[in-house]
């Protein structure tokens, strides 16, 4: 739990904490970079949210997901708000949409989310 509150500090304030520990302000990719390592801290403290088997399983497929699809946006963000661009900027946001997009179907059949349905049209929730 502790490290997704770090997490979301370093996404979301990394001058702020680069300014409290080491005295200085983030600049130029290492902003990107502190975004990238806060995205991946959350990520993980939500995939060790649980230690119980069927818990752990789901937890670190919402973690994968989260990391996956938040290094998307944050490279997304990269290549149209900023002018850092690098070759593998827009190849690296496809593969990580990819693979959040891949995680996608496990996510909804581990009921983590669900589908707009409100569940009809499960098995046992119709009439009889």
């Amino acid at each position: 739990m502790v490290g997704d509150h770090r997490g979301h500090c370093v996404v979301t304030v990394p001058d702020v904490l680069s300014q409290l520990f080491f005295g200085a302000k983030v600049e130029g990719a290492g902003a990107i970079f502190a975004r990238f390592a806060g995205i991946g801290i959350f990520a993980l403290g939500l995939a060790c949210l649980s230690s119980r088997a069927r818990a752990s399983h789901r937890n670190a497929v919402l973690g994968l997901f989260v990391f996956n699809f938040g290094v998307d946006i944050l490279f997304v963000w990269v290549g149209v708000a900023t002018a850092v661009h690098g070759v593998l900027l827009w190849p690296g946001a496809l593969l990580h949409g990819v693979i959040a997009t891949a995680l996608l179907p496990q996510l909804v059949r581990l009921k983590i989310i669900t589908l707009a349905d409100g569940g009809e049209g499960r098995a046992g929730n119709g009439p009889g």
